[in-house]
């Protein structure tokens, strides 16, 4: 992605597969508890969560204070100048004119990440934008399926849900090409794409005798003018115990969170020793130190 600084990562058809490579590989280095040369000392980062967030947001900063960085916080309006009519643009330029050592920002559509990476000094990594994607998210979730799967090469991912609102399918959509891994799609027609090339399944048994990864994602209610009813999508989207049966013994269960448990997801699914629902958190510290140890390396 072209920026001032050439270091924003901003989506992941602009990342190399060597650098996800290398990415992997570090964050390998890290789960073995092996060191790697890196002074964070003095070293500040600026984490810009203008949207909610728990498992990003607190990932950041734990990746931070593992490498010694120092994390700068602002999260949400609340207590900022953005309640006194400050422009998020502003509040970015603003930040980064404090010189951290790189900006994490979280943001909706209203906020255009890649025209700001023309403006700061320092590299923007995309902690979520809007509908647009959200880079590290993939990543970890490419780096669980790699762990427990020993290759993302030719495995099938169903994603399952709201895909046509989702940041985290459209990462998904890049990195399957870099990584060449199969991605298809399920749920009700109001939760799909309206447009594009994607393979659909129209029952969710289909899909995941198909599958060696089942993704489900969160119902997002809020975006959707008309009402879904819910009990009918657990009945036939939902990752329950009986539906998950069509599932292989040696596929993964997945969620990127937040889960609305009993509608995407049930809580008895959680203790399947197929979920790596939680294993994906641990790793989502793995892969965000691993992208901060490269951006804050390269090129030194």
């Amino acid at each position: 992605m072209s920026s001032r600084n050439n270091k924003s990562i901003l989506d992941l058809l602009s990342l190399e597969k060597t650098k996800i490579d290398s990415l992997f590989s570090v964050a390998d280095k890290l789960s073995a508890n092996e060191s790697i040369p890196f002074e964070g000392f003095g070293k500040t980062g600026a984490l810009l969560f203008f949207e909610a967030s728990t498992r990003t947001r607190m990932s950041f900063e734990t990746a931070c204070a593992r490498l010694g960085i120092y994390p700068l916080l602002l999260d949400g309006k609340a207590g900022t100048s953005l309640e006194k009519g400050e422009t998020l643009e502003d509040t970015v330029l603003n930040v980064d004119a404090m010189k951290p050592s790189f900006l994490v920002i979280r943001s909706g559509d209203d906020l255009d990440l890649k025209a700001l990476s023309e403006k700061v000094q320092c590299p923007i990594l995309n902690a979520g934008w809007g509908k647009k994607g959200h880079p590290t998210q993939a990543l970890l979730d490419a780096y669980t399926v790699r762990k427990h799967l020993g290759t993302c090469n030719g495995q099938k991912v169903l994603i399952v849900g709201d895909v046509r609102h989702s940041r985290v399918a459209a990462s998904h959509f890049e990195l399957a090409k870099k990584l060449n891994y199969e991605v298809a799609l399920c749920g009700p027609k109001e939760f799909l794409p309206e447009s594009g090339n994607h393979k659909v399944f129209s029952s969710l048994k289909e899909g995941l005798q198909w599958a060696t990864v089942a993704m489900a994602l969160r119902v997002q209610l809020e975006r959707h003018s008309s009402q879904y009813s819910l009990a009918d999508y657990r009945e036939h989207y939902g990752f329950m115990v009986k539906n998950l049966k069509d599932l292989s013994a040696r596929a993964l269960i997945m969620h990127p969170g937040p889960i609305n448990q009993g509608t995407e997801l049930d809580s008895e699914v959680l203790q399947d020793p197929r979920c790596k629902v939680l294993d994906q958190v641990s790793n989502g510290v793995l892969i965000r130190q691993s992208l901060i140890y490269a951006t804050l390396s390269e090129g030194k």
